[in-house]
């Protein structure tokens, strides 16, 4: 007979406030709701995100771990709180857990990408706050990858990285596939409504490529302000550029404010648009609108948002590094993200109206093989299994 499982599920990071990982939180608990009606849950969030969820079924409830997960008072007293619960079973869905909690739990590791992009310039923090930091972080990754007791990982990718970096058997790693929000899928909204948008961001119809995510320097958004400024000095060759916009859909840091300042000194006003946080409601036109989807990230760990794209019937152009290969397949065009060459060849392609459908048809069947639902069921089996042992 099955037994009964007490889970809790760490959600302090819920919500689109904290981009894609508040969207893999959000959506995992959305669709759990819908599967699983016998084991109990038990949600943390913290204090900013506690209204932005209401429990949809009965054998769900919500409280709050008020500590900030990356902080030291998390590691000092959130295990406290936690043992309170006597869980069967806590899901951690980043790699930042209370190293001193000794119940059962599940790690969610999205990406390596502290460990390949360590260096100063990734960070605002002095040197030496910097490496204490990183020293931190790299303690608390390696006692979650040791003692959980499964490592669930968003594409294959990563999970090879893990295997490759750290001594772990293979069978701990379950590689559990993400997915794209249904409301990015194609909708019949009015022209009328969609003309307010594009004109409330100064853009006009397939006359832009969009990039949507943050700016830190791995995601390297320098390289297309260079593709563009390339594109610019070299407006007689390139005349079908003639008055094409870059959209960044990015919220505000300091990076932000560093990169709207090398648009000021690259003299790239007029071209590049940086938009802020955009709603979902908006961000649904403004894919449906664009001529693509470009980005030339160095690294990723899944790529929710080039799915997203081909969900909303826009062609997506990106970096061939990491995931993106895997989760895109045929439904991207691929580039170099060092050459400014091959990305201008690739916008130069997506251009042809003939190549472009190939690859809206192509992304729209891509998208198709993902979906949160899935994923759900799939980590719920990842619980059953462990409850099983």
């Amino acid at each position: 007979m099955k037994r009964v499982m007490k889970i809790g599920i760490d959600a302090r990071f819920y919500g689109l406030k904290h981009a894609g990982l508040g969207r893999y939180v959000k959506n995992l608990i959305t669709e759990l709701e819908k599967i699983d009606f016998e084991n109990q849950y038990v949600v943390f969030l913290q204090d900013e995100n506690y209204n932005d969820y209401i429990p949809q079924g009965k054998n769900f409830s919500k409280t709050i771990l008020k500590h900030h997960p990356y902080s030291i008072k998390s590691q000092l007293f959130d295990f406290l709180e936690l043992n309170k619960y006597h869980f069967d079973l806590v899901h951690f869905p980043h790699f930042s857990y209370p190293v001193l909690y000794s119940g059962k739990f599940v790690v969610t590791i999205h990406d390596l990408i502290k460990n390949e992009f360590y260096n100063k310039g990734s960070s605002t923090r002095n040197t030496f706050i910097y490496k204490l930091k990183h020293w931190g972080y790299d303690y608390v990754l390696k006692k979650a990858l040791t003692k959980s007791q499964r490592i669930i990982t968003p594409t294959h990718y990563v999970k090879k990285e893990l295997i490759k970096n750290y001594v772990l058997a293979e069978g701990k790693i379950t590689a559990i596939y993400e997915g794209a929000e249904d409301s990015f899928r194609i909708q019949n909204l009015g022209g009328r409504i969609q003309n307010e948008v594009l004109e409330k961001y100064r853009l006009q119809k397939e006359k832009y490529l969009l990039y949507v995510g943050n700016v830190y320097p791995y995601k390297n958004v320098q390289k297309l302000l260079e593709v563009f400024a390339h594109l610019k000095s070299n407006n007689k060759k390139y005349l079908q550029f003639d008055n094409l916009k870059l959209a960044l859909v990015c919220s505000r840091s300091v990076f932000y404010d560093r990169l709207k300042e090398k648009i000021r000194e690259m003299n790239l006003e007029d071209t590049v648009f940086m938009l802020g946080f955009v709603p979902d409601s908006e961000l649904s036109i403004l894919y449906q609108n664009a001529l693509a989807y470009i980005t030339a990230t160095l690294a990723e760990g899944f790529g929710i948002t080039g799915l997203e794209a081909m969900a909303a019937s826009c062609p997506v152009i990106c970096s061939n590094k990491t995931c993106l290969p895997e989760v895109y397949g045929e439904a991207s065009l691929y580039f170099d993200p060092e050459k400014t060459a091959e990305i201008t060849n690739q916008i130069i392609k997506i251009q042809n109206s003939k190549i472009r459908k190939k690859q809206v048809e192509r992304g729209k069947k891509q998208v198709q093989r993902y979906s949160w639902a899935k994923m759900a069921t799939d980590i719920l089996k990842v619980y059953a299994q462990i409850n099983s042992n």
